[in-house]
């Protein structure tokens, strides 16, 4: 079994933010640059150390009816930007048409697109939108243990994309706590005792300082293109 932390990085509502995607793309950099934090167990296996699986996720809301590239391109605007970001994953749920998925995948998008229906595990984690905070609802007695053992994934871990009230590890689910367009959230995970167990969360605001990657704000120039000119097509059809 890997058992190698977890660092995520994560974002939510960003709403069509197009232009703030540049700067968010570097300050998502930044964090990655940033040391994991330490934890005193972690000396047992520090002669060996462990380097940690870094996940860049979104969940959800990444685009919105009223921006107009987002209806140009039925949702897809936002979420084309995030995979040239480097996302791994993205909760569409209620936000794409089966044909918007479809072009998506024909684009060969590299981003996992994750909903009600559809879950995306890699690394033996399971990574998705139906399940919900059940923090202050325990499961019924048995139910937890029935459904990791069924599914097989890696210490029972599964990240739920659906936003929570707050970052916490119950029933070997992480729920990362929901954001506003403008913030990063991270968290930490550490299986050194076997069961996942949360060691660090936060969450920051994107700097105003922050200097815009040019090579995504460029793929924002193509997108935004891109996007206008479904917006003529569907104006004259």
């Amino acid at each position: 079994m890997n058992s190698n932390p977890l660092h995520i990085l994560y974002t939510s509502n960003l709403r069509g933010s197009l232009d703030l995607l540049p700067r968010l793309h570097t300050f998502i950099r930044y964090l990655k640059s940033l040391p994991v934090d330490d934890e005193g167990d972690v000396m047992i296996c520090a002669v060996q150390p462990q380097t940690p699986s870094v996940y860049l996720l979104d969940l959800g809301n990444a685009c919105a009816s009223d921006i107009w590239h987002c209806t140009a391109t039925d949702g897809r605007s936002t979420l084309i930007a995030l995979d040239a970001m480097g996302y791994h994953a993205a909760n569409v749920t209620n936000a794409l048409t089966p044909e918007s998925r479809t072009r998506l995948r024909d684009n060969l998008l590299g981003m996992a697109l994750v909903d009600t229906a559809s879950a995306w595990t890699h690394e033996n984690i399971e990574f998705t939108a139906n399940v919900t905070d059940k923090s202050f609802t325990p499961r019924p007695e048995g139910e937890a243990a029935s459904v990791f053992s069924e599914r097989g994934v890696r210490a029972g871990l599964m990240i739920s994309l659906t936003p929570a009230a707050t970052t916490h590890i119950t029933d070997n689910t992480l729920y990362l706590a929901d954001l506003t367009v403008g913030q990063v959230g991270t968290a930490q995970v550490s299986f050194i005792t076997g069961a996942p167990r949360l060691t660090a969360h936060a969450v920051f605001d994107v700097p105003l300082t922050t200097a815009p990657d040019p090579t995504i704000a460029a793929a924002i120039d193509f997108i935004q293109s891109e996007a206008r000119f479904y917006s003529r097509n569907q104006s004259t059809n």
